[in-house]
This record gives C-alpha cells, structure tokens and sequence, in this order.
C-alpha cells in the first residue's frame, strides 16, 4: 500500500512539474532555442604576425598555422578546423537562435539570401568567389560581428528556409529551417 501511494506522488509530482515548465516557456515567450557554436582554431602568433596584431586572440599556443589555413583555402576551398556547428538545424516559429564565438577570431553570423563569397577580399580571391550582395548593405557586417567569446541572438525568423554564413570565411555556413 505504502508503494502505491509513493508512486502515485512521484507521478503526481511529475506532471506537475512538467505543467510548470511549460508555463514558465509560455511565460518567457519562448518556444524553443537553438545554439551554433562558431569554430576555428587559429594559431596565435602566425595569424597576428601575417594579418595584424590581435588577429586571432585564442589562448594557448599551437593551432593552425597562416601558412597552413592558406594551403587549406588552396586545396579544399575551406579551412577543416573554420565551421559554423551546426551545419543544419530546425526551430520553432518564435524561437531564438544563439550563436557564440569559440575560437579566436571574429566571425560574423550573417543572414544571405544565397551562401556566396564573403566581404574579404583577399579571401575570395584565394576562394575564386565574388560577395554576397549583403556585404554592401551599409551596417551589417558590424551588427552581425561576433567577437571572440561573445554570443549573438536571432530571433524573429518567418517560417522557411533561412542562410547564415560569415562573412569573413564563407564556408563558414549553417541553413535553418523555421516551421
């Protein structure tokens, strides 16, 4: 008897606490939040010896040398260890997308209308891409920046398909389907 009326409380207990999430979301507003995480793994002191002095800030020493993310741009049109994770995600109408910065350099986390070649340049003629037509839009570049560290919110998407990329490292890219 005394296992009944246990389990009957702990199931009792249960739905009330879930209840009570669900108004604390409803509350909030909030349906659902997503998180990106931006990466790379630039190596301090070619990165701020061949680009400028704080480049890439990442603590610790080693990573990928200039010289190799270079080589890497040659080769595969990318840089492996520079990515947006993750590549592909779903969230709720209403929902919130979180994006924080883990590596050492500034990414930005920009909307595009089609992923294309970012605003550097140099970069793109290394990647043989012209820009997207965002990087003309007067402000953006600078409200999309992420710095190292830093985390970065979207919210307010319609529902459809929606294209983030960095505009310094282009493949850097992630697709999010709102519904």
């Amino acid at each position: 008897m005394f296992q009944r009326s246990r389990v009957r409380f702990v199931v009792v207990w249960i739905a009330v606490a879930v209840a009570g999430l669900g108004a604390v979301a409803i509350a909030r507003g909030t349906s659902d939040v997503r998180n990106v995480a931006m990466n790379d793994a630039c190596d301090p002191a070619t990165f701020n010896a061949a680009v400028r002095p704080g480049q890439c800030t990442r603590p610790g020493a080693g990573g990928v040398k200039f010289s190799e993310f270079i080589a890497q741009l040659q080769k595969h049109g990318r840089a492996a260890a520079w990515y947006f994770s993750p590549e592909q995600l779903d969230l709720s109408a209403g929902g919130t997308l979180l994006t924080t910065n883990r590596g050492g350099e500034d990414h930005t986390f920009t909307e595009v209308a089609a992923f294309g070649g970012g605003c550097v340049a140099p970069l793109n003629a290394i990647l043989g891409l012209t820009p997207v037509p965002e990087c003309s839009v007067p402000g953006l570049f600078d409200q999309t920046l992420v710095e190292q560290g830093a985390t970065f919110e979207v919210t307010g998407l319609a529902p459809g398909v929606h294209r983030f990329e960095c505009l310094i490292h282009p493949w850097m890219r992630t697709t999010v389907t709102v519904d």
